[in-house]
């Protein structure tokens, strides 16, 4: 389950390590922030309770590209909110500004069944052989922060807009009738000095009952990363919220993702790997797995009827195209830390030069500020 907190960044928990095989438990995400709102109109008073992201999981679809800045993705996010508020807004910052669509939750049950099926233990199994609208603005804000994009995708009004002026932001949070970011100004800063955008997703009709979880349906977003080899994952807006929290992530890649190899693994972000695929004798040796038909596939089919939705969307997305899937996940990661990170999270390929340094992390590239940690 999931709380969120939702205003450009701050979600985080998915499931520990031993609960792989039962139901989804509390947990706290990280790719946004949830607030109330100001002054809720079913309401007589403002809103004095707590709304935050008690967990996150998110689906990555990443295609990598030769030429700088054409590298795209599709992020589903999926979150359940707990709290005494109604009416709140979730904002999520993008390197670009992404297409929104409503997207099936019945995925994240299929990946989970996936990932269970793959880690029981089976004597025949194999050993690894290695390897949206009108351009606008709103409130009058015409200057300081603009309205890319509005529409309403499901049970959310999604609204994309860019802070011009320093502080913004949080004016234009006022004029829609919601609460300010508190204490925030210098993670809204930082995305708005990468010239990021903000998803303002409002939602309305989530009928929230103190102490009582409510799912939301989960929405996808296409955006390109401004890179080349980086997959985007935001982080650093979930430093706002003040309890621990965990995320977890299904990555669907072409390649294999650089867990510990030099200071870009992700391991470096307190991640660990809880699976992936792998090649056996009979396939292809770095050649990735046939996600869009399982069936044709000789390492996915003993299981290709756990995932019929995921192989369509896959199909839907980029027929033909082959991938490696990795359930990376990190629990209790602290907020105050997470805040203090050079960039957001970014995952990388599994290049087996530990000296390389990946595209996107050299000068110019979207995640350039990780080629400057000390740590």
């Amino acid at each position: 389950m999931l709380r969120i907190v939702c205003c450009c960044g701050v979600l985080a928990r998915a499931l520990p390590a031993l609960a792989l095989a039962m139901l989804l438990p509390s947990v706290t995400l990280a790719d946004g922030m949830v607030i109330p709102r100001a002054n809720m109109p079913r309401a007589k008073a403002k809103y004095e309770g707590s709304l935050e992201e008690r967990a996150q999981e998110a689906i990555i679809i990443f295609h990598g590209s030769d030429k700088p800045g054409k590298a795209t993705e599709d992020l589903i996010l999926k979150i359940t909110v707990e709290g005494s508020a109604d009416d709140f807004a979730w904002v999520i910052p993008f390197c670009k500004e992404p297409r929104v669509k409503k997207a099936d939750a019945a995925l994240f049950k299929e990946l989970h069944d996936y990932v269970h099926y793959r880690l029981e233990p089976k004597p025949e199994k194999e050993k690894a052989m290695g390897g949206m609208g009108g351009i606008g603005v709103m409130g009058g804000r015409r200057k300081d922060v603009t309205v890319l994009s509005r529409k309403v995708v499901g049970s959310y009004d999604v609204a994309v807009v860019r802070e011009n002026t320093p502080g913004r932001l949080n004016g234009w949070l006022a004029d829609e009738g919601y609460r300010r970011i508190e204490d925030g100004d210098d993670v809204i800063e930082f995305y708005r000095a990468k010239g990021y955008v903000f998803a303002c997703i409002k939602v309305s009709d989530a009928k929230l009952k103190t102490n009582t979880p409510a799912d939301l349906h989960p929405l996808r977003f296409r955006f390109t990363t401004g890179g080349r080899d980086g997959i985007y994952f935001p982080m650093k807006m979930t430093g706002l919220q003040k309890e621990p929290f965990d995320v977890n992530l299904y990555v669907f890649y072409r390649f294999w993702l650089n867990d510990k190899l030099n200071q870009y693994g992700y391991e470096n972000h307190g991640f660990r790997r809880r699976y992936r695929d792998w090649d056996t004798a009979r396939c292809k040796p770095n050649g990735g797995k046939n996600w869009t038909y399982p069936l044709g596939d000789p390492f996915l089919r003993p299981a290709a009827d756990k995932v019929p939705k995921v192989a369509k969307l896959l199909r839907d997305l980029r027929p033909g195209k082959r991938y490696y899937l990795t359930n990376i996940w990190a629990d209790k990661l602290d907020p105050a830390k997470v805040r203090k990170w050079d960039d957001d999270l970014w995952l990388f390929p599994y290049y087996t030069d530990r000296k390389r340094v990946p595209y996107d992390a050299r000068k110019d590239g979207p995640a350039f500020r990780l080629s400057r940690r000390s740590d």
